[in-house]
C-alpha cells in the first residue's frame, strides 16, 4: 500500500530519473569494484580528447610520437585512439613476455581487417590461424629444404639464380643508359621470383604488365593503410574525403589482387596431379580436397588460399626488397664498411667461386652488417598489433580484455641505453671477439607464440 501511494504521488519523470541514476550507480560501482578487485592499476598515459582520444596528436611519424611518449611514461603505457585502449610496449623483455602468452595472441577486429573478411594468416587468430600457419610452415619447409625434392632446385639455388639475373640486369641497364639507376624494380622482381617459385611455380620479368600491376597495388596498399588507419579507431572517419578514398581504394585493390591469384589457383586446379606437388598452391588444393572428402571440420577453402597467397607475397616482397634497398644505401654512405665486407668476400669466397649460404659462417662482419641494417633501417618500426583475449596483467599493470597491444620496435632499436650512438651505422655493435653477437633485446621482426 505504501508503494502504491508513492507511485500515485510521484511524477513519472522523477521515477525515470531515479531509475537512470540507480542504473548508472550500479554500473560505476561494478567497474570500480572490478578494478579494485584486480588490485592492479591501469598503465599510465596521456589524456586525449573526448571520442577521438589521442588520435589528433599522433602525427605522420606515429612511431616517433610513441617513442617520445615512452620517455615520459615508461616502457609500458596506454593511449586511447578513438575510444579504443591501446597499450604500447617499448621494452623487448616485456614484448617477449606478453606475446608468448596465449591471452595476448588475439588479433584486433577493426574496420580495415574486415576488408579481408576473416581470411588469411597475418590478421587472423585462434583455431584458423593455428591450423593454417602450421600447414604453411610444414609445406614451405618441405619445398625449401636443402635436400632436392622431386629433382627440383632447393630454395638456396633459387635465390642464387635470381641474384645472377639481378646483377646481369643491372649491368645491362647501366651499360645501355650510362646513368643512375633506380634499383627497387629489379629487387622486387628478384624477390618476387623466389617467393613466386615456391608459392605458385611462377617467375616474372620486370617488364611484365600484370606483374608490374600487382607490385603497384601492393606497394600502394601500404601507403593507403597509413591514410585509412584512423577508421580502425573511429569508424565515422570513413566519411572524411581523403580517408574515405583510401578505405574504398583498399577494398578495390584487394578485389583486384584476389582476382589475379584466383586465376592462378584455377590454372593449378586444371593441371593438378596429387602425386606430383609442384608448389604451395598444389599442396593446399590437395589438402583441401582430402579434408573435404573426409568431412572434417576445417578452415581450408579457396578464399582462404587466395588470401594466404596475398599475405605471403605482399609481406615477403616488401620486407626483402626494402631491406636490400636500405643495405645498398648504408653501404654507399659507409665505404669503410664496404671495404671490410669486400675483404671477407675475397678471403672466404674468392674471385671465381659462387657464394653459398654456408660461407656466411666464416664472414662474421658481413652477417653483423646485415643485422645492423635491420636495426638502423627500422623497416618494421611497429610490430603487428595483438589483442588481449581476456582480462590479464603485464609488468604490474591491469590489461583489460580486447585491449590492443602495440610493440614499438623503433623505440628499442634506437634506445641510447641499449645501443651506443644509435643513430650511427656500426656493424661492430653485433660483434664480440670476432664472432656474431645478437643481444636478447634485438627483435627486428617482433616475437610471438608459434
Amino acid at each position: 500500500m505504501i508503494f502504491d501511494l508513492i507511485v500515485d504521488n510521484v511524477c513519472p519523470l522523477v521515477v525515470v530519473r531515479i531509475s537512470l541514476i540507480t542504473l548508472i550507480v550500479c554500473l560505476v560501482s561494478k567497474l570500480y569494484w572490478s578494478h579494485i578487485g584486480s588490485r592492479l592499476p591501469l598503465p599510465p598515459g596521456p589524456y586525449g580528447m573526448p571520442l577521438l582520444g589521442y588520435l589528433p596528436f599522433v602525427g605522420y611519424d606515429f612511431h616517433l610520437r610513441l617513442t617520445e611518449l615512452g620517455k615520459k611514461y615508461g616502457s609500458i603505457y596506454q593511449i586511447y585512439l578513438g575510444t579504443k585502449r591501446v597499450v604500447v610496449i617499448n621494452d623487448a623483455r616485456l614484448i617477449k613476455e606478453a606475446f608468448r602468452q596465449p591471452v595476448f595472441s588475439g588479433r584486433p577486429d577493426t574496420e580495415l581487417t574486415r576488408i579481408l573478411q576473416g581470411y588469411g594468416i597475418v590478421n587472423t587468430d585462434g583455431a584458423l590461424w593455428k591450423e593454417q600457419r602450421g600447414f604453411l610452415h610444414s609445406v614451405l619447409r618441405k619445398l625449401g629444404a636443402k635436400s632436392m625434392i622431386l629433382g627440383r632446385d632447393c630454395l638456396e639455388l633459387k635465390i642464387r639464380s635470381q641474384v645472377k639475373i639481378f646483377l646481369n640486369d643491372l649491368k645491362s641497364t647501366i651499360y645501355n643508359q650510362q646513368s643512375s639507376i633506380y634499383i627497387r624494380p629489379y629487387l622486387a622482381c628478384a624477390a618476387s621470383n623466389v617467393i613466386g617459385s615456391l608459392l605458385m611455380s611462377m617467375t616474372f620479368k620486370s617488364s611484365d604488365r600484370k606483374f608490374r600491376r600487382i607490385i603497384e597495388l601492393m606497394e600502394e596498399g601500404f601507403r593507403l593503410f597509413a591514410i585509412a588507419m584512423p577508421v580502425n579507431f573511429f569508424p565515422l572517419f570513413r566519411f572524411v574525403p581523403l580517408v574515405n578514398y583510401a578505405y574504398r581504394k583498399m577494398q578495390s585493390n584487394r578485389d583486384e589482387t584476389s582476382g589475379y591469384f584466383h586465376e592462378i589457383v584455377e590454372e593449378h586446379r586444371q593441371t593438378l596431379d596429387p602425386e606430383h606437388i609442384r608448389d604451395f598452391v598444389d599442396a593446399y588444393l590437395v589438402q583441401h580436397d582430402r579434408i573435404k572428402e573426409s568431412g572434417q571440420d576445417s578452415f581450408f577453402s579457396e578464399k582462404q588460399l587466395i588470401q594466404v597467397m596475398n599475405d605471403i607475397f605482399s609481406a615477403g616482397l616488401e620486407n626483402v626488397t626494402s631491406t636490400i634497398e636500405w643495405a645498398v644505401l648504408f653501404l654507399m654512405l659507409n665505404p669503410k664498411v664496404q671495404q671490410h665486407i669486400q675483404t671477407e668476400i675475397d678471403q672466404v669466397i674468392g674471385p671465381s667461386k659462387e657464394a653459398q649460404l654456408a660461407d656466411l659462417e666464416q664472414m662474421p662482419y658481413t652477417e653483423a652488417t646485415f643485422w645492423e641494417v635491420l636495426r638502423r633501417s627500422n623497416i618494421v618500426a611497429l610490430g603487428n598489433t595483438h589483442s588481449t583475449l581476456e582480462d590479464s596483467s603485464l609488468a604490474g599493470y591491469s590489461i583489460p580484455a580486447t585491449t590492443h597491444i602495440l610493440p614499438n620496435l623503433y623505440a628499442i632499436n634506437m634506445d641510447p641505453e641499449l645501443w651506443e650512438n644509435p643513430e650511427e651505422f656500426n656493424p661492430e655493435r653485433f660483434l664480440r671477439n670476432g664472432r656474431v653477437y645478437r643481444p636478447e633485446y634485438f627483435i627486428p621482426f617482433s616475437v610471438g607464440k608459434f
